[in-house]
């Protein structure tokens, strides 16, 4: 393949990554979870495809030195995009993950916090040496936005 021919594939390639990545990036602001599987599935495999194609450039040492002016171009453009877009959408999934945590660690420290101790139950079921106390749950918000 020449040179001029794996500057469009890879061009191609960045255009297709920007476009899932930015679409994830949208998905997750907007909290809809259940589209993310087919998302990060469809991003590993044009990753994969473009490690493949750096792969093959590296092999060649120079290969870029006779594309065409315009097209050298539009390379970096699109390295650029995909750099900035890949940034982002790494905030984006770094920001979920975080929230997704603190909402389980909020949780279990409502469920650990109000669940009493089975030591030192009298034989009625009261916690002996105490009078009854009533547990309320801990509240907890969600902010959808990242």
């Amino acid at each position: 393949m020449n040179a001029n021919a794996r500057a469009q594939e890879l061009i191609d390639l960045s255009h297709s990554m920007v476009q899932v990545m930015a679409t994830e990036t949208e998905v997750l602001r907007q909290g809809k979870v259940s589209e993310m599987e087919a998302l990060q599935a469809q991003k590993e495999s044009l990753a994969g495809i473009y490690k493949a194609h750096m792969r093959d450039v590296a092999a060649e040492p120079g290969l870029f030195n006779s594309i065409e002016p315009d097209l050298r171009d539009a390379l970096t453009q699109a390295a650029r995009q995909m750099e900035a877009t890949a940034t982002e959408n790494k905030i984006a999934v770094h920001a979920a993950f975080e929230l997704k945590t603190r909402l389980v660690n909020v949780i279990a420290d409502a469920a650990t916090n109000s669940t009493p101790s089975a030591a030192g139950y009298t034989n009625t079921g009261a916690v002996a040496g105490q009078p009854r106390k009533m547990v309320h749950p801990t509240a907890a918000t969600l902010n959808r936005s990242l």
